[in-house]
């Protein structure tokens, strides 16, 4: 027995819970729709209030009907609201909007269109308290309801400049004017009652959204975070006429505190970052590398500073497409500035390291491959730049496959330069520093560039040589000689000298030239590390000259000439020198000890003796 009753009794708990959820679920969505007809009321009452302390305490009214809707959304999710806008009177409006438009009745589609965007408002309203109600449930991420809230409230602000009374309808003389601003003046409180919402969410996102402790850490989340305190609605009323709030200003000062005291620990980081993935300390150029990066990278921290306090400033106001688009600019040139920063330095330093290993790396080589990586570099931001703006980049590679002929015949000399300079790099013509002589230009070339090649002449100028002329050109290199820079010279000896004193000294020198140990020597095999692998001979591929004569070779004005050509082992100037030198000193000793003057131009006069005198 008590068993039956027990079950009945729960029973009828359960269909009394079942008989009552609905009416309480009706009476929590009248509430809701009782609060949103207030906020409607509040509005048209402050378009036509222009009392101060009415409007204050309207104000204040709207303030506490806001608060109300949030603590009851968060109380009870509204999963669904009934419709603002009938289907019937909708279609009616929009086939009035339709017929008045084709026979130009402008008061009356403006009329009918302020009502048909008054009922869509009412159900945006509706739709968008839905998804409040679902961001709380799903636990959405709070910048994610504010960006979406943003975008909302630009929207009905497009759409209140559109619904405007001009003036040239208003000195229209139609029975239908009055209604048409009554009807306008609907709209215009429902559309800042959805103002009002959007604007109340933006700044009190946890009022309306739930969020999980991860969900917190962000700047939209502290800025609603300070808003949230008693002390900040009083200010953020004052403050918004201004479309701004004391949570987005305090935030917007601390990241600027923030990016000011944290430089030094930035830079020390960035020095450390240098010195152990990019330079070894002690390094030849550590200062210059670290200047060079370090001047992008500080204004990155700068930028990326007034980028997150302008968004906790600006948030609120219409400005964020427009400082979005400007930031994303601004972005891609200091990446772009420190990404070509970055390539230089990483280049130099790992050219430093290899010359150390190989000798004869080429750094024009190098120098084209960071030339083509910055351009490689500078396509994508730009092609990533475009296609953030919406522009097709596809149409424009078809513009430019279509004026190709043109822009090849208006870049002639430019691809001719370009294509030089890759003939240059290619057939190895001549390599940075190389001492060479292009036409009457002589030098050590100073850099290989895509376009151009620029000599530094002996008397410290720089000459820039087009590459479309230097491909074409003779160019001689004196350095591309391993073994061998020439030492060619006549000794003149006197004609009182003895033949068989020449001919010892003859022996004498060709003797000291094959054991001098400066001058290069036929008999001695000379070893290098590249290997040849032409079919012209090795000697001449790599410029290896040993020849060694040693000859009397003319009867001269005033002397007897011996021919002396030799090569010295080194191509180095100074080095050379000190061989030539050495061989000068030797040669005057040999011919001291063979008895032999050197001769020099000589001119003897004959004096004629006058005949005497016979008386």
């Amino acid at each position: 027995m008590r068993g039956w009753l027990f079950f009945t009794i729960l029973f009828f708990s359960f269909a009394l819970s079942a008989d009552t959820a609905p009416v309480e679920k009706q009476t929590k969505q009248e509430t809701v729709l009782g609060l949103l007809t207030k906020l409607e009321n509040y509005n048209q009452k402050l378009l036509n209030t222009e009392d101060e302390k009415q409007l204050s305490q309207i104000l204040e009214q709207k303030n506490e009907a806001l608060t109300q809707l949030g603590n009851l959304l968060r109380q009870y999710p509204v999963r669904k609201l009934p419709i603002a806008i009938s289907a019937k009177r909708h279609a009616l409006l929009k086939s009035r909007i339709k017929i008045n438009q084709e026979r130009g009745n402008n008061l009356a589609v403006l009329r009918d269109r302020a009502e048909l965007e008054a009922g869509n408002t009412r159900q945006k309203i509706r739709q968008y308290l839905i998804y409040l109600s679902q961001a709380s449930n799903e636990n959405i991420a709070i910048d994610k309801v504010i960006s979406y809230s943003q975008k909302l409230l630009e929207k009905t602000r497009e759409l209140a400049k559109e619904l405007q009374l001009s003036d040239d309808l208003t000195l229209q003389q139609s029975p239908i004017l009055d209604d048409v601003k009554n009807k306008l003046a609907r709209f215009e409180a429902v559309n800042n009652t959805f103002q009002d919402i959007l604007g109340f969410v933006i700044s009190n996102p946890r009022q309306f959204v739930t969020t999980q402790w991860y969900q917190d850490l962000s700047i939209f989340s502290a800025i609603s975070y300070i808003n949230q305190f008693d002390w900040a609605r009083p200010v953020n009323d004052k403050l918004a006429a201004f479309n701004i709030d004391i949570g987005g200003v305090s935030v917007s000062l601390t990241i600027i505190l923030l990016v000011f005291f944290s430089y030094p620990f930035v830079f020390k980081c960035t020095s450390w970052f240098i010195e152990k993935y990019i330079i070894d300390e002690g390094e030849e150029n550590q200062t210059l590398i670290y200047h060079e990066i370090r001047r992008p990278a500080r204004t990155l921290l700068v930028f990326f500073g007034i980028d997150l306090a302008s968004d906790a400033f600006f948030y609120r106001t219409g400005f964020q497409p427009v400082i979005e688009n400007i930031t994303y600019i601004i972005y891609s040139i200091i990446f772009i500035w420190l990404l070509f920063k970055i390539l230089d330095s990483v280049v130099l330093v790992q050219i430093n390291r290899m010359q150390k290993r190989n000798k004869a790396l080429r750094k024009e080589l190098f120098n084209l491959g960071i030339q083509v990586a910055k351009g490689i570099v500078l396509i994508t931001v730009v092609a990533i730049c475009l296609s953030h703006f919406g522009i097709n980049i596809t149409a424009i590679v078809s513009t430019l496959g279509i004026g190709g002929l043109a822009f090849a015949l208006a870049a002639k000399d430019t691809l001719s330069n370009f294509f030089g300079g890759i003939t240059i790099l290619f057939d190895n013509i001549y390599s940075m520093g190389d001492w060479v002589q292009i036409g009457d230009v002589e030098g050590t070339v100073a850099e290989i560039g895509l376009r151009s090649t620029t000599i530094r002449t002996f008397d410290n100028a720089l000459i820039t040589i087009p590459n479309a002329q230097v491909s074409v050109s003779s160019v001689k290199n004196w350095n591309r000689r391993a073994v061998g820079r020439r030492i060619k010279m006549y000794i003149g000896v006197t004609y009182e000298s003895n033949m068989n004193d020449i001919r010892n000294a003859l022996g004498d020198i060709r003797e000291m030239l094959k054991q001098h140990p400066g001058i290069a020597n036929p008999s001695q095999k000379n070893e290098l590390k590249r290997r040849h692998f032409r079919l012209s001979s090795r000697e001449d591929a790599q410029g290896i000259k040993t020849t060694q004569l040693v000859f009397l070779d003319r009867y001269n004005d005033f002397s007897i000439d011996i021919l002396i050509y030799c090569f010295s082992k080194s191509v180095n100037w100074a080095e050379w020198l000190e061989v030539k030198e050495d061989v000068l000193f030797k040669l005057d000793e040999i011919l001291k000890n063979n008895h032999l003057e050197f001769a020099y131009p000589t001119q003897v006069w004959i004096q004629k003796n006058p005949e005497p005198n016979l008386n």
